[in-house]
């Protein structure tokens, strides 16, 4: 008898957890945005195509893709976006995942990016929620529309890259970032122990960049050469080439003597991963956040974006009026900083040497492999282009110093609008705050704690939920606890879950007890397993049950099933199965 996959899930509002980064902001906002426009886009799928169940495919996929923007241009939000930069974007995503398997020409991929955003695009024009300019959306939509998008009647530039090893060495030696490398690596481990003391603090960088001074250009000014030192510095480290860890002071690195050798074929793989280094430093998000320099950084992302698919960027071009005067100058001085290091051509467009366009695509391939192998994938997960971007397991809260002694809450959560009934009964101290509630009640069911949520006390007069900026509620979950609002038995409150799929509960107090000496919070009753996520809500759950029972095909099923879960010959899928055990299991590990 298949069981659902048992994972740890991301959770939120405790003041005792301990918080991990394991998404970028920037994704986050998509995903919040679209999550907020679910349930009104599935409606309107419903009344203008008759197949709401085409939602989720449609909004992963402009959920991907509109992350991949979102990481390199400042969003303004998921209805508010730059149609050009979002069109090259689309471009470079598809080109590098079709580069993946260079024999597949079926372009089924691009017809499906295209498709996913007509439709949403039309959903946008059709509901009067585009933010931008009417005229950006329409030129979008005919352009994606038209026969050959990316060729505007013209042949694309070849893209160009290095034939051989020795053509790619040859190449780097050439660079002056590789140059800068060679010089900062034999003063580091000679001259520069007399400034170490201990550290590269700001002495030390500031003797580093004078002894690479002459390898810039005379306009470039103290504090770019010193960013760039401290790059340099970092990436010969990072490529182990410069070991400041063994010794008092810093020494030669283990592949230092193929780095500082000249046209050498076998010096390839110490050179190239240093300037993946090098790249990886310089193209990273800048630590000083303020809107200026994050919208330069992101403009000139954007140029390396379109110069790596062949298109560079005109050095001389008119500004568009979504960008600031003083973001679009930040990024031409940006574009000029890399082409002083040799990573940019000269010349009047933005284009960048063949071995540098081999080491962003192979650098973006490695991040995701990185991605795939630290973090466990969720098959389940709708991901059309063949990436994950999993969460990783966040670490558990700080267990109670001394056993609780106070009041304890018997709740039955009653999920509404399913048939036959699903319910849990829990036991929770009445020191918790809705946000953990919250937490209790995606354990009890298995949910995966991937989309937005809300509690609503009586009548719907007051709600509760989490802060973030897509979804108002009338209090903070995590300053209400549970004893203010659960007293007595038949105290009530109603909680919703992804506002696409429309999940209800009910919460009602049986009982007020006192504490004993068991696990808590914890489950000690319940009915049925919990719906799968993102199934389609109590309705087609319901609708799904009822094909088990009736012995007929489980086409809807299948849609929603994890591949290595879906129902094979001579084994069951039951969705009767319910585990008191693996609940607390899992709430053990949370609370």
């Amino acid at each position: 008898m298949a069981k659902k996959k048992k994972k740890q899930k991301p959770k939120q509002g405790h003041p005792a957890r301990l918080q991990g980064d394991v998404i970028s902001i920037e994704r986050a906002k998509v995903k919040r945005g679209l999550d907020a426009l679910t349930p009104q886009f599935t409606r309107w799928l419903e009344s203008e195509h008759g197949d709401s169940e085409l939602a989720p495919m449609v909004l992963a996929t402009v959920g991907e893709t509109l992350s991949f923007y979102a990481e390199a241009i400042e969003l303004r939000s998921v209805t508010d976006f730059d149609p050009p930069q979002l069109f090259t974007v689309l471009n470079a995503t598809i080109e590098f995942e079709e580069a993946e398997d260079p024999d597949d020409d079926s372009g089924e991929l691009r017809d499906l990016v295209f498709t996913a955003w007509t439709v949403y695009l039309d959903f946008l024009q059709e509901n009067d929620l585009w933010g931008g300019d009417p005229a950006g959306i329409e030129w979008l939509l005919e352009t994606i529309n038209s026969d050959d998008p990316f060729n505007e009647g013209s042949a694309k530039k070849s893209l160009e890259v290095p034939e051989t090893v020795e053509d790619a060495v040859a190449d780097m030696d050439r660079m002056q970032v590789l140059k800068m490398g060679r010089v900062l690596l034999t003063w580091a481990t000679t001259k520069g122990h007399d400034y170490w003391d201990a550290g590269p603090g700001p002495k030390y960088i500031s003797q580093a960049a004078q002894s690479v001074r002459g390898l810039f250009p005379k306009d470039v000014d103290v504090s770019s050469r010193h960013h760039v030192a401290s790059i340099v510095l970092t990436a010969l480290e990072m490529a182990g080439l410069l070991d400041t860890k063994t010794g008092a002071v810093p020494e030669h690195g283990k592949n230092a003597h193929d780095f500082m050798d000249v046209d050498d074929a076998v010096t390839f793989q110490s050179k190239y991963g240093y300037l993946q280094a090098v790249l990886d430093l310089l193209l990273a998000r800048p630590e000083k956040d303020d809107e200026e320099t994050v919208e330069s950084w992101g403009l000139s992302n954007l140029w390396l974006l379109r110069a790596i698919d062949g298109e560079a960027q005109p050095v001389v071009h008119d500004r568009l009026e979504s960008f600031s005067e003083a973001g679009f100058s930040g990024a031409h001085q940006r574009m000029k900083l890399l082409r002083s290091l040799g990573l940019v051509n000269e010349g009047s467009t933005y284009d960048i040497p063949g071995i540098v366009r081999l080491a962003l695509t192979d650098l973006d391939d490695e991040t995701q492999e990185d991605t795939q192998a630290e973090e466990p994938t969720d098959p389940a997960a709708m991901d059309p282009f063949g990436l994950a971007f999993d969460e990783e397991d966040e670490p558990k809260r700080l267990k109670r110093a001394e056993p609780y002694k106070g009041k304890v809450l018997q709740l039955k959560l009653s999920m509404r609008d399913v048939k036959p009934p699903i319910w849990r009964r829990v036991l929770v101290p009445t020191d918790l705050n809705l946000g953990d509630l919250h937490d209790i009640i995606q354990t009890s069911f298995d949910f995966s704690d991937s989309h937005l949520h809300q509690f609503y006390g009586p009548n719907y007069k007051v709600s509760y939920g989490p802060k973030n900026p897509y979804m108002e509620s009338d209090v903070d979950e995590s300053t209400v606890l549970l004893s203010k609002l659960f007293k007595k038995p038949k105290d009530r409150l109603s909680y919703a879950y992804d506002f696409g799929d429309d999940w209800r509960i009910g919460i009602e107090v049986e009982d007020v007890l006192a504490a004993d000496d068991g696990q808590l919070p914890r489950c000690i009753g319940g009915r049925r397993m919990a719906p799968l996520e993102d199934s389609g809500g109590p309705w087609q759950w319901t609708e799904m049950v009822q094909e088990l029972k009736d012995e007929k095909p489980l086409t809807m099923m299948e849609d929603v099933l994890p591949e290595e879960f879906e129902p094979v010959p001579g084994e069951d899928f039951d969705p009767a199965v319910f585990s008191i055990e693996e609940i607390n299991e899992n709430l053990d590990l949370e609370f």
